[in-house]
């Protein structure tokens, strides 16, 4: 019984990531209407369907090795391996994609969104609940519409963030400053309290500086950006919106266990962040 080698698999594979549906469609259609025909005479009707130069050399690629390695082989089985990969490789895009995120000079006009559109993306797009951590929050007028939009139509906001005094000083401006009292009344705010970070000899205390979104438990957004219009418009900052579930569950299940074990503490109604608030 003639197997698959790997150099056959791998020449499958990339078939099906350079050719696209539809004309993979056609390309299967073909193979499975011939019953025996050497590789060599199916080259010809395949090349044919194919009108970019990169298609045809990695179908060309293909029918070489089935010709080489394979060549017992028929159009069908061919067809076969063609079809599971494409739908394997479907697949895997619908529950592990990633696309990366820039703010900053863009030379070359690389295709990557914006950090702020991004996280606005994610923003907009939830349903049911929504995470968010970030060291500094300042000054993000858009961000805070957008929240108080997601709030309105039922998405339950978490914010795991820094403040002045759990900081100790590190960062100058809380949250309320930017957010105002009435989103903080309608969200759970979550801060890392000193007495719950490690120290150094010099007595200097670890900080919160962990920057995600976790939107309806499948869609993930990690950045190098704070929540601060510097990030979002100015600083060259990177990061990459994942789209998977298994992944954007970790994070939430590590920010729960933060909170079960007392480590990430809930901000009871929020007092210190609207005093904070009325201050400014």
């Amino acid at each position: 019984m003639t197997t698959f080698s790997p150099k056959l698999l791998e020449q499958v594979r990339q078939v099906t990531q350079e050719v696209p549906t539809s004309t993979l469609d056609s390309l299967i259609k073909v193979l499975m209407g011939v019953e025996r025909c050497e590789p060599s005479q199916m080259k010809p009707k395949l090349l044919q369907l194919l009108p970019r130069g990169s298609w045809r050399q990695a179908v060309s690629n293909l029918v070489d090795v089935w010709q080489t390695e394979a060549s017992e082989l028929d159009g069908k089985v061919m067809a076969i391996a063609l079809s599971t990969a494409a739908h394997c490789q479907t697949k895997l895009h619908q529950e592990l994609s990633a696309e990366l995120v820039w703010t900053g000079p863009n030379p070359a006009s690389l295709p990557m969104r914006r950090t702020d559109q991004a996280l606005l993306q994610l923003i907009r797009a939830a349903q049911q609940d929504l995470l968010i951590v970030s060291f500094a929050i300042y000054n993000i007028p858009e961000i805070v519409k957008a929240l108080m939009a997601a709030i309105d139509r039922g998405v339950k906001v978490r914010i795991v963030a820094e403040t002045p005094e759990a900081s100790n000083g590190k960062i100058a401006y809380g949250m309320a400053a930017s957010f105002g009292s009435q989103l903080l009344e309608r969200t759970q705010v979550y801060i890392w309290h000193k007495d719950k970070r490690p120290v150094d000899e010099q007595g200097r205390y670890g900080s919160l500086h962990a920057k995600c979104a976790v939107c309806d438990g499948q869609h993930l957004f990690i950045s190098s950006a704070n929540l601060t219009q510097y990030a979002m418009s100015l600083n060259i900052e990177m990061g990459i919106l994942i789209h998977n579930y298994g992944l954007a569950e970790q994070v939430i299940q590590q920010m729960d266990q933060l909170i079960a074990y007392g480590d990430l503490a809930l901000l009871r109604s929020n007092s210190s962040l609207l005093k904070e608030f009325e201050e400014h």
